[in-house]
């Protein structure tokens, strides 16, 4: 009798641990099916306001009706948005901490600074969101018509026309120490705090050129406060489609401004897939598609495992822009 009581006791033990086992799984499970059931924070590792703020704001809203959820925008900037970038990794990796990842954080970040505090393999890549072309501009009273004008100026005397930028390690300074080495040009670097600052000396002579995202200077293209002379992406763009791309002026470039969705790399599979399928929804409305192309930004509906290809593509491209150009780990 005793030895039964001992198996029976032995067997109810066992079911328990089993049970014990399985509870914390069938909980992960719930909370997986359940996704999401409260609001989400989107960190946007950069200041208020210019295109970062046009594309969080857009997708986040489209993104937030596609999951039925409350998506809150948390500006978070600071060190080349690495502090925003590395608090999103840091958070629970349980979907309800989301990345405005870009390609400063995510392809130049990395390579640019000596202890950024994170790398690409710290994030899973959801998906891509939207793609910006910049434009090479000079001011209206340049004597610089065509890009061509530009380079023949630079080849006369190497070293004496002066670029713009928004600071180190921004796009005005990648993309155009990009242009040195594609082109063979020295346009000289100056930084900014700001791209602001940067387009008001152009403007006004201080500098020569800038390579300036589209969004930001629309507007002084159609106010013919500057003139556009050429597109950084190989194709032209459908918000100024008479402005020729580099390729077409015979430079071997293809350069743009990229956002993308990133969590934390163990956020579980099935919450990384529903975020995707939402944002491929999202990105494919015509409310959003018309929102973005106003401000000149294209979609990039880029899937994950396409857009982990190419963020992985970027990653090696500006490594290799930054050991190219001789620029010094920050």
């Amino acid at each position: 009798m005793r030895d039964v009581q001992r198996s029976r006791l032995g067997l109810v033990a066992m079911l328990c641990a089993a049970w014990l086992g399985l509870a914390p799984a069938a909980a992960r499970a719930q909370a997986t099916d359940d996704y999401p059931s409260r609001p989400i924070r989107a960190v946007v590792p950069f200041p208020a306001g210019g295109i970062n703020d046009i594309v969080a704001r857009v997708t986040f809203k489209a993104l937030g009706d596609k999951l039925n959820a409350s998506i809150v925008i948390e500006n978070k900037p600071g060190a080349g948005g690495t502090i925003g970038t590395v608090s999103a990794i840091n958070s629970p990796a349980d979907g309800y901490t989301i990345l405005l990842g870009a390609a400063s954080t995510m392809a130049v970040a990395p390579h640019l600074y000596r202890n950024p505090g994170y790398t690409a393999a710290d994030l899973t890549a959801v998906g891509g969101i939207a793609s910006v072309p910049s434009v090479v501009i000079v001011s209206a009273d340049s004597p610089y018509r065509t890009f061509a004008d530009l380079v023949a100026a630079d080849k006369a005397r190497p070293g004496s026309l002066d670029y713009g930028s928004a600071g180190f390690g921004t796009s005005h300074h990648m993309q155009a120490e990009m242009l040195n080495i594609r082109a063979g040009t020295h346009f000289r670097h100056i930084p900014y705090k700001g791209g602001a600052p940067a387009t008001v000396d152009l403007i006004g002579g201080q500098i020569a050129l800038l390579v300036d995202p589209l969004p930001t200077t629309l507007g002084n293209v159609k106010a013919g406060r500057v003139r556009p002379l050429a597109i950084t992406t190989d194709v032209r763009s459908a918000t100024l489609p008479d402005v020729p791309t580099l390729k077409e002026l015979g430079v071997d470039y293809n350069a743009s401004t990229w956002f993308g969705l990133f969590v934390a790399k163990d956020t579980p599979a099935p919450i990384v897939a529903k975020l995707g399928k939402a944002l491929s929804a999202a990105l494919a409305d015509p409310a959003l598609q018309k929102d973005f192309r106003a401000h000149g930004i294209d979609p990039l509906p880029l899937a994950r495992p396409a857009f982990t290809d190419y963020v992985r593509a970027e990653n090696q491209t500006w490594a290799g822009v930054i050991r190219d150009a001789h620029i010094e780990m920050q």
